[in-house]
């Protein structure tokens, strides 16, 4: 058997921060984890960096944020099945840095596309374009034009 895994969602956006990104200490290429919330929706835990009474810090995990419905119909069929999956995050915005907008963190997720959902948009912009088939008219030999000359 093979543990080679592929791209799933390349860049998908987290939904809902919970987080001060700024100050939870996330870096790209931390590694982030998947789990359902009680309301149905995937949310995402990572390790943040929160201080104990006010001074001792320390890292623990931590909800930063849900996914949105495109990415949770891709991954729960995974998720239900508990295929290892590989969650990074790839992509941050804290909120000294948005300009006026909300804070934005990435991440990617890679793994076996066994049990992906095949129906997604997502999952089909993976798959090579289909060629349209040549009508028999164009295969057909042609006749050169005539030309007539005075």
């Amino acid at each position: 058997m093979s543990d080679t895994k592929l791209p799933i969602l390349p860049k998908a956006p987290v939904e809902g921060i919970r987080v001060h990104v700024a100050r939870a200490g996330l870096v790209i290429g931390d590694t982030a984890a998947l789990d359902r919330l009680p309301d149905g929706r995937i949310g995402v835990y990572a390790r943040v960096r929160q201080r104990f009474l006010g001074m001792i810090p320390r890292r623990r995990i931590a909800l930063i944020g849900h996914l949105g419905p495109v990415a949770e119909d891709l991954l729960s069929p995974a998720l239900s099945h508990g295929d290892p999956m590989r969650i990074r995050i790839i992509d941050l915005t804290p909120e000294h840095l948005a300009n006026g907008f909300p804070p934005e963190i990435y991440i990617s997720v890679w793994g076996d596309p066994r049990h992906f959902s095949e129906r997604s948009a997502i999952h089909e912009a993976f798959l090579p374009l289909p060629t349209p088939a040549p009508e028999p008219e164009a295969l057909a030999p042609r006749r050169p034009p005539r030309f007539r000359i005075a």
